[in-house]
């Protein structure tokens, strides 16, 4: 999937901050899951970046289970295509070892446990991204 920026900034900066609080997250909690200062975050849903990059938009759109083609005005769905969700996990299923084991290791797991090992994914994801 191709996304291009085919709104304003000021209109894609609304977008986010409205998905931002529509989902209850804060500035620091979408900042922290892309690896970004809240500031950079605020300038985005300011209007304020020119050039919003589209890999930084994937990923708090990511984040906030929205579809990317929303944000960038491509799309008027603000939530996300769950086909193409599932066919990405399909395809990592497929073709990447470690997430099978991954999986494997929590098949018939209490739903606590499988919560701390996402929890702990999760935590190393912003302790590398820093």
């Amino acid at each position: 999937m191709t996304t291009t920026i085919s709104i304003s900034p000021h209109v894609m900066g609304a977008r986010l901050k409205s998905a931002r609080v529509l989902r209850g997250k804060t500035l620091d909690e979408v900042a922290a899951s892309v690896g970004m200062n809240k500031t950079t975050i605020m300038r985005y849903e300011r209007g304020q970046i020119q050039s919003p990059k589209v890999p930084i938009l994937r990923a708090i759109a990511a984040y906030l289970n929205i579809n990317p083609g929303w944000l960038t005005g491509e799309s008027d769905q603000i939530e996300p295509d769950t086909s193409e969700s599932l066919e990405r996990y399909l395809e990592m299923v497929e073709t990447r070892p470690e997430i099978r084991a991954l999986l494997k290791s929590v098949d018939g797991a209490a739903p606590q446990e499988v919560e701390a090992v996402v929890d702990f994914f999760t935590a190393m994801r912003s302790f590398t991204a820093e």
